[in-house]
């Protein structure tokens, strides 16, 4: 698929979303420049304004000179949490963005949603640097590959619904995907295999979002769904029936393969994909295209 970043290239660290702990910041940096990469952090970084890392203006005004720097190849998100999806608009006003590689996940997705249309984005989801110290190193070797240019590696998960489908892949955070739905930001995943993850949702909080993005729409043409780590979001103890029950009813009338356990999303295992991918889902796994 090509290099998306190369050695030695410059990165520009903003932190769009939730306020962080500096320490772990400092743990993800390492880990990234052990690998080649030069990290430029924004200065000023952490002015705690609530539960993000500043207010909506600091925040804006950092994420929009990263995303149209000439002096940077890529932008690595501090972490997730929430905060995006009030950047969004500030987004379109201004300078044009300049297209470059862009890492993080969770309440990234909504930033992803937004730029996914435009040409030359090279949207990687994948560890924040936040929770980089905490990510496994097969998921890690797995980033490094991605970013180098490499293709991920093969994942097994479970059948939830047969079938087999062929697309790119795009998605994210189940919350978050639902957050942009009726906006200008909505994205358009026709022909696409959806990839879906969760972190400290109820089953019945994930089955109302579910209904709302086929309601909206946004699964509309979907050729497949791969479901990924629900950290946190089991049924009450003693309940007759499984996360899996509640994927399954929503979305097997979509007619199209489900394959769920994937290993991305919240938690220490979370293998790298880039949205636009193109790769294979079905018999218990998703395949990328070399």
């Amino acid at each position: 698929m090509g290099r998306v970043i190369r050695s030695g290239a410059r990165v520009a660290v903003v932190a769009p979303c939730h306020a962080f702990d500096e320490a772990r910041l400092a743990r993800g940096m390492a880990i990234a420049r052990e690998r080649g990469l030069v990290l430029d952090p924004w200065p000023d970084l952490l002015r705690p304004h609530r539960y993000f890392a500043a207010d909506d203006a600091h925040r804006l005004r950092q994420l929009r000179e990263a995303l149209t720097s000439r002096d940077h190849d890529a932008v690595w998100m501090v972490r997730g949490g929430s905060g995006l999806g009030r950047l969004l608009r500030g987004l379109t006003e201004g300078p044009a963005l300049r297209p470059k590689c862009v890492i993080g996940f969770s309440d990234g997705t909504s930033l992803f949603s937004a730029l996914y249309a435009e040409a030359g984005w090279s949207l990687v989801h994948g560890p924040v640097l936040h929770s980089l110290p905490d990510t496994d190193d097969a998921s890690t070797d797995a980033l490094f590959t991605l970013l180098a240019g490499g293709s991920p590696a093969g994942w097994t998960g479970e059948t939830w619904r047969e079938g087999t489908a062929t697309g790119p892949v795009a998605g994210g955070n189940v919350v978050v995907l639902t957050s942009v739905c009726g906006t200008p930001w909505q994205p358009d995943l026709r022909g696409h295999i959806v990839l879906l993850e969760e972190i400290g949702e109820t089953p019945y909080r994930i089955d109302r979002c579910l209904r709302q993005l086929l309601d909206a729409g946004v699964f509309e043409g979907v050729v497949g769904v791969g479901v990924g780590r629900n950290v946190n979001c089991a049924p009450p103890p003693g309940a007759s029936w499984t996360l899996r029950d509640v994927y399954v009813e929503c979305l097997a009338p979509l007619g199209v393969p489900i394959v769920g356990e994937l290993p991305f999303g919240h938690g220490p295992e979370n293998h790298a994909f880039r949205w636009g991918s193109g790769a294979t889902l079905g018999d218990g796994a998703l395949s990328f295209d070399g």
